[in-house]
């Protein structure tokens, strides 16, 4: 089917081939696992209308073969852009699309071809909106395992903890329970920091009264998960209190009434109309969510900016978030599978008001 998307694309545009490369650039990297299923760290693919090439060298021979049976493979003898030249005078290639988010220097190395580069802006990202089931059963997994490390990091006693400390254990249970890795930074931000909205871990200690928010996730078979709570830790301020409930009600209206079709526009203004209705519109600046996959921030967006319908089998976030400088802030945030007549959460996680 992505094949079939991606050759429908070429019949459309004005390259006779699109070349897909994971050199020197992790975005284009994804891009090309989504394409041929290739997880390997050195490979190129070219895409015709009639046939697709995997170019890789003896390192990867046999993963090749395994990862990507759909594919004609091309072993490189000397130089990777000698086998690109081959396949492309083979398939009789005059122009070939690439990726504008490519590297300057990389492109440097194309340009000597005897065809004429054409970029391509965001053509593969769109393909990967919607997600087919086994891309949802892996986004799954990835949410079950974060679900999981937050909630075994909460059965212990974070007060007196660093919140970099708690950032490790979050890590660590991920990585036991499965995950191929974790994000680089996560966000714990407790007490005055919740006011952060990317309050990455530091050296602060929870104290007793504060309210801490977790911004955290996995990736598990190269997809990623994105789970936010915010948790009280004993007895803390009754504005924070109102401010988490605003928050949560916010984001329960959203998850109700998200599904395939509506604007991402129209999604963000659930959550945006109802804080601004409860007076704390001034404090909730960013958009209601993102794109999920592959990425942790890929399309669509859940913001004022997007006029265009959510897709059918989109996975986006939905994140409502309130933050009040000098006092505190709060997250609540899910991801969301998106149908025809509503949405699927794929969190389990509670979104109630822990008090620990």
């Amino acid at each position: 089917m992505i094949l079939k998307k991606l050759k429908e694309n070429i019949k459309n545009s004005s390259y006779d081939a699109i070349l897909l490369t994971g050199l020197e650039n992790p975005v284009a990297a994804k891009n090309l696992k989504y394409v041929t299923g290739y997880t390997g760290s050195f490979g190129f693919a070219i895409v015709t209308l009639n046939n697709q090439y995997m170019i890789s060298d003896f390192r990867y021979r046999d993963q090749v073969k395994l990862e990507c049976p759909d594919f004609t493979i091309k072993e490189i003898e000397t130089s990777f852009v000698k086998m690109i030249e081959e396949v492309l005078k083979e398939e009789d290639i005059k122009t070939l699309g690439f990726d504008k988010k490519m590297r300057f220097s990389e492109y440097e190395l194309y340009a000597a071809l005897d065809v004429e580069l054409i970029p391509m802006d965001n053509v593969i990202e769109e393909i990967r909106v919607s997600k087919n089931e086994s891309e949802l059963a892996l986004l799954k997994k990835a949410c079950e395992i974060t679900d999981q490390a937050l909630e075994y990091t909460l059965s212990l006693d974070l007060v007196g903890m660093k919140e970099r400390d708690v950032e490790v254990i979050l890590k660590s249970k991920m990585l036991e329970l499965g995950a191929d890795g974790t994000w680089d930074r996560f966000i714990v931000a407790s007490g005055p920091r919740g006011a952060m909205p990317h309050g990455m871990a530091s050296d602060k200690v929870i104290q007793t009264g504060e309210f801490v928010t977790f911004d955290i996730g996995c990736i598990y078979k190269g997809y990623s998960s994105d789970l936010t709570r915010t948790v009280a830790f004993g007895e803390v301020d009754q504005q924070m209190v109102e401010i988490y409930n605003i928050v949560l009600e916010a984001q329960k209206k959203a998850c109700s009434i998200a599904k395939a079709g509506m604007t991402g526009k129209e999604l963000d203004s659930v959550c945006r109309d109802y804080i601004t209705e409860k007076g704390y519109g001034d404090f909730f600046k960013h958009g209601t969510g993102h794109g999920l996959g592959l990425d942790v921030h890929e399309a669509p967006r859940v913001s004022q900016a997007n006029d265009k319908p959510l897709e059918l089998g989109a996975v986006v976030t939905i994140e409502p978030g309130i933050y009040v400088s000098g006092l505190g802030g709060v997250r609540i945030e899910d991801d969301v599978f998106l149908t025809e007549d509503g949405c699927v959460i794929l969190n389990k996680f509670p979104k109630e008001l822990i008090i620990k």
